[in-house]
């Protein structure tokens, strides 16, 4: 057994044995140690604990997949009905146009004199419905040319960087491009050389 020197009263130092290891609970008293059925109890109960922590996760794990699936499938249902209901404002907004064009072909046999009235009536009413769905159109003549939403087809002398004129209107809905128009483009004249 080692021995550790300790400060005698001569030259500050003596020998004596080292003290067994006491921990803090040697300090407060000393406690029996559990026997190994007392620490196979303990374990068991722990382990029970740790399996019903286990289950009571799983559980809400459960429902909460439960819940997220029915969220995913409402929202889907709530998708398609937005759908159909556009389809729907859409279809009621182009009927009246619908009637108005076999009301023009009735009259048109009747009296084709009256067609051009009744086609212009058509368009007005057609336009009317398309603006309350939401549709704008692009700027057409005399506005600037804009590559965002127009497409240049042609070119012609004229207020160079303007739109001369419009062989098919463009059409925005909210934010959204739906058709750019197809311009024909002004440039400046072109300076032909002299000749001598």
């Amino acid at each position: 057994m080692r021995t550790i020197s300790q400060p005698s009263e001569g030259c500050g130092m003596e020998e004596r044995e080292p003290a067994e290891f006491q921990g803090p609970a040697a300090e407060e008293g000393a406690q029996e140690a559990p026997s190994p059925q007392e620490l196979i109890e303990q374990l068991r109960a722990d382990l029970e604990l740790a399996q019903a922590e286990l289950q009571a996760a799983k559980e809400r794990f459960v429902r909460l997949y439960a819940d997220f699936d029915n969220f995913r499938k409402r929202s889907a249902q709530e998708l398609e009905a937005a759908r159909q209901a556009g389809r729907f404002e859409a279809v009621r907004a182009l009927l009246g146009t619908l009637d108005d064009l076999e009301r023009a072909l009735g009259f048109a046999q009747a009296k084709p004199e009256d067609l051009i009235p009744g086609l212009r009536s058509v368009l007005e009413n057609l336009e009317r419905n398309l603006a309350r769905l939401g549709l704008e159109p692009v700027p057409g003549v005399g506005a600037e040319f804009d590559p965002r939403y127009h497409e240049a087809i042609g070119t012609v002398e004229g207020e160079e960087g303007r739109v001369q004129e419009v062989f098919q209107r463009g059409f925005w809905l909210g934010e959204q491009l739906v058709r750019p128009a197809r311009v024909v483009v002004g440039r400046s004249p072109s300076v032909e050389p002299k000749e001598e």
